[in-house]
């Protein structure tokens, strides 16, 4: 399965750097799983070139196959694993850094005494895009993101919400010494924000655009953390999810956006509904 999972992820990519990034192993590791399963076919199944990978004739039929052998052996072996007593459910989960760093690991270290036991992993990403394809191809079991504006035909079931607020240096001269804004009040500063392709940065768009106005962006950070060691330094102003309250440090505050309409929906999304009712379950105790 491991090497099926390695051949799929660099077909999707046509790249080997790109898929042994993504799979978090060297280049030569994904190389030899790949040529493992060469061997083992008898055929080849990717052309290599300065420029990528391309399939082979052999290679496209695996390809074509690959994400339904990969899918039903994760849900055999997640049955076999039910009706045993000591059984284990292996599941590996998607998500944003803030969700895979701040609320999985306290959800995951309350249930360690789950039976069957749940052995999660957890991946990061940083767009809709490589979330879905990942679900899609199986590296994924499910995934954790605002998804109301994305459409997909898998099954989806909400966790939280929370609201958004204006990060800002407790020393910043304007909004500083406020308690409390108004959209009015922030809708023409420029702020640090998270890329395109993540919830947070689609819904503060929406909103910006359904107030008719237009969000300025300074500067672009994948981190959510990284946003906040700018704050921290007053180099920038940002609006971010509540789950980031956590990790501010003394010398920022969150300020409510009073009539800010937004809230994020976290839900858990995944190819089947058993999946779904095992996290909901295990995990976030529903």
């Amino acid at each position: 399965m491991e090497w099926l999972e390695a051949f799929r992820q660099t077909a999707e990519l046509k790249s080997l750097t790109k898929a042994s990034e993504s799979l978090h192993i060297s280049q030569p590791a994904l190389s030899k799983q790949i040529r493992n399963l060469e061997i083992e076919l008898g055929a080849q199944l990717l052309t290599r070139s300065s420029i990528g990978v391309t399939l082979t004739p052999a290679g496209q039929i695996l390809f074509e196959r690959s994400k339904n052998i990969i899918n039903e052996m994760n849900v055999t072996k997640r049955e076999i694993a039910l009706i045993q007593d000591e059984g284990k459910v292996d599941l590996t989960i998607g998500s944003w850094p803030s969700i895979a760093t701040i609320f999985l690991p306290m959800r995951i270290a309350g249930n360690q005494q789950s039976k069957p036991k749940l052995d999660v992993k957890t991946r990061v990403f940083y767009c809709f895009y490589d979330l879905l394809t990942n679900l899609d191809n199986g590296i994924l079991d499910a995934a954790l993101f605002d998804d109301r504006g994305v459409k997909h035909s898998y099954y989806t079931e909400p966790v939280f919400t929370e609201k958004f607020f204006l990060f800002v240096n407790v020393k910043h001269p304007v909004f500083g010494d406020k308690e409390e804004v108004r959209f009015d009040e922030i809708k023409n500063e420029t702020f640090v924000m998270l890329p395109e392709g993540c919830d947070v940065r689609m819904l503060v768009e929406d909103e910006f655009t359904a107030r008719n106005g237009t969000l300025n962006i300074s500067l672009e950070i994948e981190l959510g953390q990284s946003i906040l060691g700018y704050i921290h330094a007053g180099l920038g102003i940002s609006i971010l999810p509540e789950i980031f309250i956590i990790q501010m440090k003394d010398t920022i505050k969150a300020i409510p956006i009073t009539d800010f309409g937004i809230m994020r929906q976290i839900s858990v999304i995944t190819r089947e509904k058993s999946i779904s009712k095992q996290l909901l379950g295990f995990i976030f105790n529903q």
